[in-house]
C-alpha cells in the first residue's frame, strides 16, 4: 500500500438522539486514477473520491483510512479484510454484483473511444451519441450506431486496463471483430495510444477528457458515440463485502445527502468540469458525458 489518508469523523450530535458509536474503516483506491483518486509526489491523496469521501466519512459517523493499492487486488484485499470499501470509480455491473454488494451510484459517467487524430478513426460516425444499452426496446438509431461500429472497428486493436468494466461490452458486441489488448495501468496504455501501437482505447469520459486536455496528448480526439448502461453499469458505487449490511446503510444514508444537497454537483464540476450528479432510481439517466458550457 502506496499511501494513506485519515479522514476523521466529526458526528453531530445536535438533534440529541442517540448515535451509533464510531466505526473505523479502511478504504482501497489506486491513487492512479485522475481525476477520481491521485496520489501527489508526497504521498497524499486528492481528487474527486477523497474529497467527496471526507464530507461522506463524517456524515456516516465512520472513522476512514484511504490507503493506495493497484487495483487488481482490490477486490482479494477486501475479501481478505485487508480492506472495508473499494473507492475506485467502480462503476456497478450486474457481473460485479456476483461477488461484491454495492452503496449507491455516488456519480454516473459514460464510456469514449479516443484515438489519434490522423488515424482513419477519427472519421467515426455518431460522435457524441450517447447509448443506453438498459434501453428497451432498443431504438433503432442506436441499432444502427451499434452496428457502424463493428464495421468501423473491424480489424482494429483497442487497449483497455486490465479487468476492466468494459471487458463484458467489448465481448458482448464487438468479440470476433476487434483484437483487444489489456494493461495493467493506465499508464502504459496511453502511451501506446499515443505512439501508435493501438489503434484507440475505450474508457471513462472522466478519465479521458483530462488527458486529451494534456500538452503531450494534443494528436488525441474523442470519437464515436458515448456509452452507459448494460454492461457498463448504472453509476460508480463503494464496493463492499455482501454481509456488512451496517456499513452500507451508513455510506447510503450519506451518498443520498451529498446528492440532494448538491455536494456531489459541487464536486464533479470541480474535479470533472461536469456534472456526475446521480439520479437515486434503479435505472439512473446519464449525467456527466459532456463538460458544463
Amino acid at each position: 500500500m502506496a499511501a494513506a489518508l485519515s479522514l476523521s469523523a466529526a458526528w453531530g450530535r445536535a438533534s440529541g438522539a442517540e448515535e451509533p458509536p464510531p466505526r473505523t474503516v479502511v478504504i482501497g483506491t489506486e491513487g492512479a486514477f485522475p481525476p477520481w483518486n491521485i496520489t501527489r509526489p508526497d504521498g497524499t491523496l486528492i481528487g474527486f473520491e477523497p474529497d467527496l469521501l471526507q464530507i461522506l466519512c463524517q456524515r456516516a459517523n465512520l472513522r476512514c483510512q484511504l490507503v493506495a493499492q493497484d487495483w487488481d487486488g482490490m477486490i482479494g484485499a477486501l475479501q481478505a479484510h485487508k480492506i472495508d470499501v473499494i473507492a475506485d470509480a467502480l462503476q456497478i455491473t450486474p457481473a460485479r454484483k456476483a461477488v461484491l454488494a454495492f452503496s449507491l451510484p455516488y456519480a454516473i459517467t459514460t464510456g469514449v473511444f479516443v484515438t489519434q487524430k490522423d488515424s482513419p478513426l477519427a472519421r467515426m460516425a455518431n460522435r457524441g451519441l450517447v447509448l443506453d444499452l438498459d434501453a428497451s426496446p432498443t431504438p433503432e438509431r442506436q441499432t444502427q450506431a451499434l452496428a457502424a461500429l463493428r464495421e468501423e472497428l473491424r480489424g482494429k486493436t483497442l487497449g483497455v486496463a486490465i479487468s476492466s468494466t468494459y471487458d463484458a461490452f467489448l465481448d458482448k458486441y464487438l468479440a470476433g471483430v476487434i483484437t483487444v489488448k489489456s494493461y495493467r495501468t493506465m499508464g502504459e496504455r496511453d502511451l501506446d495510444l499515443l505512439s501508435g501501437r493501438i489503434d484507440l482505447t475505450l474508457d471513462d469520459t472522466t478519465y479521458l477528457r483530462p488527458l486529451l486536455a494534456a500538452p503531450d496528448a494534443q494528436d488525441l480526439v474523442l470519437v464515436g458515440p458515448e456509452l452507459i448502461g448494460g454492461e457498463l453499469g448504472a453509476g460508480e458505487g463503494f464496493g463492499l463485502r455482501k454481509d456488512d449490511v451496517a456499513l452500507a446503510e451508513r455510506l447510503n444514508a450519506a451518498i443520498r445527502s451529498a446528492v440532494e444537497d448538491g455536494t456531489v454537483r459541487r464536486l464533479s464540476l470541480k474535479w470533472f468540469k461536469a456534472d456526475a450528479t446521480p439520479t437515486l432510481e434503479p435505472h439512473p439517466a446519464a449525467a456527466g458525458g459532456s463538460p458544463q458550457p
